[in-house]
């Protein structure tokens, strides 16, 4: 009876061991590790007078969810404030390998144009989001990601694919997407009767870092 018992109580300490193991655990996206970054393109018969540009996003919030023992069934939801996009930092350019400065004054005249009605509308539509829905890996470290990304009030599904790293408490994942302007109900920003516009095209980078 006594070595029936003690088998019992191995295997119910192996269950619950188990169990803890795969309970899935919640980390916060760290917004100062993390960075969130969009290219736009320029376009036009007078593309030579404009430049390419690229947005930074300052306010992000944002989780990831996953099981230890399966690092596969990770789920990823991030939020953008539209009204912290921000404009051609040099760094950025210079890290895109983006020719030209912009002063700025310029880059205060592109964010103001950017967050208008005509564009983003920040003020009916203040945040950005996208939720994973499945997530598939592909090869050590490497992995298919389809989700819904909301962006001035649409939503819409995108499939990307990431670079991901977990261990020791941290969650690291880096990936890219292209959408266009035209997908979520806005026109690219044109001036001079379209000599001077943006390609319909956004790239969309994505570097999440996430601890407990």
């Amino acid at each position: 009876m006594r070595t029936l018992t003690c088998s019992l109580s191995a295997i119910a300490a192996l269950l619950l061991t188990t169990a803890a193991i795969a309970t899935p655990v919640t980390w916060k996206l760290d917004p100062k590790a993390s960075g969130l970054h969009a290219r736009t393109f320029k376009d036009g018969v007078a593309s030579g007078f404009a430049h390419d540009h690229v947005i930074e996003a300052t306010e992000v919030d944002g989780k990831v969810t996953l099981d230890p023992g399966d690092p596969s069934t990770f789920t990823i939801e991030i939020t953008v404030q539209t009204a912290s996009l921000k404009a051609d930092d040099p760094r950025l350019r210079h890290a895109y390998g983006l020719d030209g400065e912009i002063d700025a004054d310029d880059r205060e005249t592109i964010e103001e144009s950017m967050k208008d009605d005509e564009q983003l509308d920040v003020k009916r539509y203040p945040t950005i989001r996208f939720v994973s829905t499945a997530v598939k890996q592909t090869a050590p470290g490497k992995y298919a990601i389809e989700g819904e990304l909301t962006l001035r009030g649409k939503t819409r599904a995108v499939k990307l694919t990431a670079d991901v790293t977990i261990g020791g408490g941290r969650f690291e994942g880096k990936g890219k997407l292209s959408i266009n302007h035209t997908a979520f109900g806005f026109e690219p920003y044109s001036a001079m009767l379209g000599a001077v516009k943006n390609k319909n095209r956004i790239d969309l980078h994505l570097h999440v870092v996430a601890g407990p």
